[in-house]
């Protein structure tokens, strides 16, 4: 063979491993985390990430500005927007892709201020605090950077602030847990799976010297506080059950490093069932066929499910002389926006949407799930509610009171458009074999339509009145296997 070939074949060769390689080195590389919300909440920005990431702060001024640095980290395939009311002292929030694995989110300010950013140990979710009682000043503070010098100067890392004492206020209405810090710290507040039970994380918090033993303020909404401190301020939590569905809120002191727990009766929860009036959607209808699960060669759509269970949970409802509106009855198309809208033009007192969950994957999860928008109190209080109740007759994993933030970044249209407590239940997995042979039992769906009324019971006139329904086979915990396979949700826009 001539040399010439030979040297042409070898070339050839070469050329082909080094795209085979190249290939393998760029499929095996992982996605780097994205950015997924950045939402007020008051006084402090949450910043939530698909995934760890490491978060750098500095300061700039001419303008006043905070700079926070994500890494690893990429901006979102589709755009955000930032959610809630920014305080008065930020001019705008501004982001982008700063570097390759770099996303950096600026704040411009009207005003000289103080921050403090804590992380939460998952690395996916940082909090930056604005406002006084921090010890970050943007201006006075030496490690405030010109914006002609080297920007990759950091803040020095803060001690952990220690709660220095803690005080119940109470009304016949209302219990308010007032506690002093040594600085403002972010808090997150989030819903466990038993029961009337949140948990208030405090990261980099660390106990004070003079905190009472018993947190217990002897009211008829709070029926135990657990306080679990953390010597070394990594995170410190309290743990507090209510007697009823109640609203749970955080309050920052504007003037102090101050954090109220707020516990009332939420909306629209006196009086009796029978006095209100009750928005039922039964999740998709008509084209939209919504999620599917397949038995051989027949089919099983999601909407006629809900329909099924809806229609239920009206006639129910009905006999209780409670007040209620159906967006659909039959297999009809309504628009998304549509059902909240009826339920706002009719000054509901509440709107339930129904559904069936599903994964990419099936038979991966399995599972109950309630979700409420965003950090809506007297939502995460019905969701509570009604979770408990059909939690306990489902006989499948209790996934819990979920925020529908954690799907969308948004939220659910459903539910952030209604002016009411609103609530979406994924009663179970239609692409689950199990689930879905549930789903399909009418003897199962009257039991979940009885436990939605119970719930709704429950809330409007607390536990003593309600009848909890009860099944026979034993709750289970939810299971992790295909946690991370994410549900395939009920329309986002």
């Amino acid at each position: 063979m001539p040399t010439v070939w030979r040297v042409a074949i070898v070339a050839v060769l070469v050329g082909w491993l080094a795209i085979r390689v190249l290939a393998q080195s760029t499929g095996s590389a992982p996605a780097l985390p994205s950015l997924q919300a950045l939402r007020w909440e008051e006084s402090v920005l949450n910043i939530l990430t698909s995934g760890k990431v490491t978060v750098n702060t500095f300061t700039l001024r001419e303008p006043l500005r905070v700079v926070i640095d994500l890494s690893p980290c990429t901006l979102p395939t589709e755009a955000i927007q930032p959610e809630g009311d920014a305080p008065t002292v930020v001019e705008r929030v501004r982001w982008g892709q700063f570097k390759e694995d770099v996303v950096r989110v600026v704040l411009d300010l009207r005003d000289n201020t103080q921050y403090a950013l804590s992380t939460l140990p998952e690395g996916n979710l940082a909090m930056l605090a604005l406002g006084a009682g921090n010890p970050s000043p943007l201006v006075q503070q030496a490690g405030a950077t010109p914006a002609s010098s080297n920007p990759a100067k950091t803040n020095p890392v803060q001690p952990p602030a220690e709660l220095l004492a803690v005080e119940w206020q109470t009304t016949e209405e209302d219990a308010r847990l007032r506690m002093q810090l040594t600085r403002r710290v972010p808090v997150r507040l989030r819903p466990l799976k038993e029961g009337y039970s949140l948990i208030l994380e405090m990261p980099q918090v660390k106990p004070g010297a003079d905190l009472p033993s018993n947190w217990d303020p002897k009211h008829p909404l709070v029926d135990a506080v657990e306080f679990a401190g953390d010597a070394t301020g990594t995170r410190s939590t309290i743990r507090i059950r209510t007697t009823r569905a109640a609203s749970l809120s955080v309050e920052y002191d504007k003037d102090q490093p101050v954090i109220t727990l707020a516990v009332n009766r939420p909306r629209n929860a006196h009086g009796k069932l029978s006095e209100k009036h009750i928005v039922i959607d039964p999740g998709h209808g008509g084209t939209s066929k919504g999620a599917v699960g397949r038995d051989g060669n027949s089919v099983v759509y999601e909407k006629d499910i809900a329909l099924a269970i809806a229609l239920l949970v009206r006639d129910l409802l009905l006999k209780e002389k409670a007040t209620v509106t159906m967006t659909r009855e039959d297999d009809s198309t309504v628009d998304l926006y549509d059902r909240p809208k009826l339920a706002n033009e009719k000054g509901a007192d509440f709107f339930i949407s129904i559904h069936c969950d599903s994964t990419p994957k099936p038979n991966s999860a399995s599972g109950t799930t309630t979700y409420f928008h965003a950090s809506d109190p007297d939502g995460r209080a019905l969701a509570q509610a009604i979770q408990k109740h059909v939690a306990a007759v489902t006989g499948l994993p209790n996934r819990g009171a979920q925020t529908d933030t954690a799907i969308y970044q948004s939220g659910f249209a459903v539910l952030r458009r209604s002016e009411m407590p609103a609530v979406l239940i994924e009663v179970a997995y239609i692409n689950n074999d199990k689930d879905r042979a549930k789903l399909k039992d009418p003897k199962f769906q009257r039991k979940v339509a009885e436990a939605i009324v119970a719930g709704l019971r429950a809330y409007v006139e607390g536990e003593k009145e309600a009848r909890l329904v009860q099944d026979e086979v034993q709750i289970r915990p939810a299971s992790s296997e295909g946690e991370d396979e994410r549900i395939q949700t009920p329309e986002q826009l």
